[in-house]
């Protein structure tokens, strides 16, 4: 019988692939800013409407429009402190970058619990360093 499982995708960090993730996350926070610009151009659009036709609905409006510049404020934040993290890792590391989906044949007297056992990907620089599966 064959049964799927998780494997593990791992990557040794280099110089090209701490690149890759900053960039990836500099990138992230570009959005969000131009995201943020947005918010605030429209929004002064609408509240100038709003506080002249209906207080209660400009008040209203500036609430949530408050949790919303948080919400971007807080994304913002994690990414940069995400962006600090991929800058210090350390040369030579191993890194968990995410889990496929493997298969495992599956026959009487297996151990199940050895055959299900983390398998695991190494990859370097995008290529297949070594496949580390408990089952074999």
């Amino acid at each position: 019988m064959i049964i799927k499982r998780q494997v593990m995708l791992k990557a040794v960090v280099t110089e090209k692939l701490k690149t890759q993730l900053t960039d990836e996350v500099q990138a992230a926070i570009q959005r969000v800013v131009e995201a943020q610009d947005e918010l605030e151009r429209q929004s002064r659009r609408v509240m100038l409407e709003l506080q002249r036709t209906d207080l209660n609905r400009a008040m209203a409006f500036r609430q949530q429009l408050d949790l919303e510049k948080r919400k971007q404020e807080d994304a913002k934040a994690e990414l940069q402190e995400q962006l600090k993290e991929y800058q210090d890792l350390p040369l030579g590391e191993e890194i968990v970058r995410g889990s496929l989906e493997g298969q495992i044949e599956l026959n009487v007297g297996d151990n199940l619990f050895e055959k299900l056992g983390q398998a695991e990907i190494l990859v370097e620089d995008d290529v297949v360093k070594e496949v580390r599966d408990p089952a074999h």
